[in-house]
């Protein structure tokens, strides 16, 4: 089991708009994220959920890590 389902208890899941405004985003990039398999998703029926988890996956994937400072600063 991991981590991301021991959370789900208290996670909050999301449809397509609540998931797009969290991601601060369209409707339409939510749908391209899904079809290209890089945001995890759940199917109710015919309708797509996101649960806050995966979507903090999602946004933790792209973050990029400083190494500290660099010696070409300005």
């Amino acid at each position: 089991m991991t981590s991301t389902s021991n959370n789900r208890t208290t996670d909050h899941l999301h449809d397509i708009d609540s998931a797009a405004a969290y991601l601060r985003c369209g409707r339409r990039l939510v749908y391209r994220l899904v079809a290209e398999r890089r945001l995890t998703h759940t199917k109710a029926g015919r309708s797509l959920r996101f649960w806050q988890s995966d979507l903090d996956t999602y946004l933790d994937a792209g973050t990029v890590r400083s190494t500290g400072p660099s010696s070409t600063a300005v």
